[in-house]
């Protein structure tokens, strides 16, 4: 079985000390009803699992352990593996609280925001760029 690789600029930004990464409940995917999630049963060990077709997030769950926790405490996060689609709910973790220091301040305050590279993004009309004096 091959590995999906995880295009890490669409995931995290390490521009200061914060570390944030982009992350996804699959919980939230199950309640939105997406499309692109899928489930299908292991016919060896008759295990169900369930993932993205889209591989916003790269690994398939057992769907008995995901129910299992979702009955607890929630199955929890996981980080993004490439740029979310439109109806993804991402959000961001930071790995560390801002204490205060220079190095701490957000040099990235568009990463919350849905990513430009993004398939459907819908690039901010800036008026500041490509304007001249006429």
């Amino acid at each position: 079985m091959g590995r999906t690789a995880r295009r890490t600029e669409a995931s995290e930004c390490r521009q200061c000390l914060t570390y944030c990464d982009r992350v996804i409940a699959p919980a939230t995917c199950v309640a939105a009803g997406c499309p692109s999630l899928y489930r299908y049963t292991e016919p060896v060990s008759g295990i169900r699992y369930m993932g993205c077709a889209q591989k916003v997030f790269a690994t398939d769950i057992d769907v008995a352990l995901f129910e299992e926790a979702e009955r607890a405490r929630g199955y929890g996060a996981l980080k993004l593996a490439r740029e979310p689609l439109p109806q993804c709910a991402f959000s961001i973790e930071k790995a560390h609280e801002r204490p205060p220091g220079e190095e701490w301040v957000c040099r990235n305050r568009r990463f919350a925001d849905f990513p430009d590279t993004a398939d459907g993004a819908v690039r901010a009309f800036d008026l500041r760029h490509g304007l001249s004096a006429a």
